[in-house]
């Protein structure tokens, strides 16, 4: 990206004050990564306004700004606006318009990130593909996002994700997507938008964006995505283990590493390997060879692409460390993937006791109590040994797993507790929402074996077997 303030101005209707020749590369949002030829977006949050870092800021080197309040003496380059973020919004939604290459739009209640890295990989198999950084998929990070696409991209995988009602028009006026992959619809937020079915007409609105003919890939195994049907102006395409898809999953031959299966398409059988653990995960390989497909991929290279995947940080890790499987799960929590974290635990092939460390789920309303107690009732059903509480909310996942689950307030005490207890051969889950920290367990844990000496720490890989070997087919 490049363009002038002056551009800028023009392009959000703001009122431009400074020298309009000045080239701007980049937008940011936290004043520490100020950079020549980046301009600053302050953003007037819950805690801080971000006004207050502008002459910082533009010491720093900063190439412009946009603000909301008028300054006294601004040391560089000021585009006014009523509204910062509104401001980036419609300049990242001008910019979108400079490029006619496939745009893949990712969301769901849980999974978006998983899936927008595997579908990165299956598209990029075949097109340059440009996809979103970590999980940037807000208000401001998916139009921030959206500037990141270069003249030399042939296509980009986007995350968008929202909370609120309204969001999902406001984000996908921005990306424009070409196609949509929908992964599943759960009771994240449901805080704010009270029902499944209110979220998914929220998610669902991102078709309306789409164009004429467009495709929407959706979890058929979700009961609500599954009985989607296709109209005139949107084709649904189903992907899952269920007969109704079109993008199917037979003959499943897993274990906590990935996933070997045969993927039936079109009369076709193609054999698949995808090493990530749990059907979640071989759903969200389904949708990147859909998506591939549609972009014009050959099948083939894409395949051999998914094959590649590594989960992302603290996004279903496994690891080792003095004899002890880790499974760092600890980047967010909701009901939905407690559950896909916890069949994974299940599917673990290991000699001792399985622990699954849970911590409070955020966002969930009125469903907070019903959500854990089932959580706790859930993790005993799947063979979890022990199940450790953290927060005041998982005291409900204690209370439905009943005898041999354990509470703790905080996190050095669960940890204490942990390295206490584990021992060679045991597996531990760790999970919560971001806001608990849970991988802060994961470190305690990893730094010590479960006599309290120093142990090597070693990641498995994503084609390794449990025993060390390799597995055919692997990274």
């Amino acid at each position: 990206m490049k363009m002038t303030v002056a551009e800028i101005a023009a392009l959000c209707g703001g009122r431009l004050e400074g020298d309009g020749s000045a080239a701007v590369t980049a937008f940011y949002t936290d004043s520490r990564e100020t950079q020549p030829g980046k301009m600053f977006v302050p953003i007037r949050g819950e805690k801080t306004d971000a006004h207050r870092f502008i002459p910082q800021v533009f010491a720093a080197g900063a190439a412009a700004t946009f603000s909301e309040a008028i300054l006294e003496d601004p040391a560089g380059p000021v585009v006014y606006v009523a509204d910062s973020r509104a401001a980036l919004q419609r300049v990242a939604a001008c910019y979108r318009e400079r490029f006619s290459i496939p745009v893949i739009g990712i969301t769901g209640s849980v999974g978006k990130t998983t899936t927008k890295e595997m579908v990165a990989l299956a598209v990029s198999a075949g097109l340059r593909t440009m996809k979103t950084a970590g999980n940037a998929n807000s208000q401001i990070g998916l139009p921030m996002t959206v500037l990141r696409i270069a003249p030399e991209d042939e296509a980009a995988v986007v995350e968008m994700g929202i909370s609120m009602p309204g969001e999902m028009a406001r984000i996908a006026r921005v990306a424009k997507p070409t196609a949509a992959v929908i992964t599943n619809i759960g009771v994240s937020h449901i805080e704010f938008m009270k029902t499944r079915g209110n979220i998914l007409a929220e998610k669902f609105r991102i078709a309306d964006y789409l164009p004429a003919g467009g495709k929407v890939f959706v979890n058929g195994d979700d009961d609500l995505l599954g009985a989607l049907e296709s109209t005139p102006e949107k084709q649904i395409v189903r992907f899952g283990l269920g007969e109704n898809c079109g993008w199917r999953a037979v003959e499943l031959d897993a274990d906590a590493c990935g996933t070997r299966f045969t993927c039936v398409h079109g009369g076709c059988k193609t054999p698949v390997y995808v090493p990530a653990a749990g059907e979640h995960n071989v759903r969200n390989a389904l949708a990147a060879l859909a998506v591939a497909d549609a972009v014009g991929v050959p099948l083939e290279k894409a395949v051999r692409a998914v094959a590649q995947y590594e989960p992302p940080a603290m996004r279903q890790q496994i690891r080792e460390a003095g004899g002890v499987t880790l499974i760092d799960d600890t980047y967010n929590a909701s009901p939905d993937s407690m559950r896909a974290a916890l069949k994974i635990l299940a599917d673990l092939k290991v000699q001792g006791k399985r622990y699954a460390v849970l911590a409070d789920m955020l966002e969930l309303g009125d469903y907070a109590v019903q959500g854990h107690r089932e959580t706790g009732a859930f993790a005993r059903e799947n063979g979890v040994d022990c199940a450790v509480g953290i927060g005041p909310l998982a005291k409900h996942i204690v209370e439905g797993f009943g005898p041999g689950g354990v509470w703790f307030a905080t996190n050095a005490e669960a940890a204490d507790y942990l390295k206490a207890q584990v021992r060679p051969g045991d597996a531990v889950l760790c999970k919560g929402s971001r806001s608990m920290h849970t991988d802060e367990i994961i470190r305690a844990l990893s730094a010590a074996d479960p006599a309290g000496k120093t142990g090597n720490t070693r990641r498995r890989g994503a084609g390794e077997r449990e025993d060390g070997n390799e597995r055919d087919g692997g990274i």
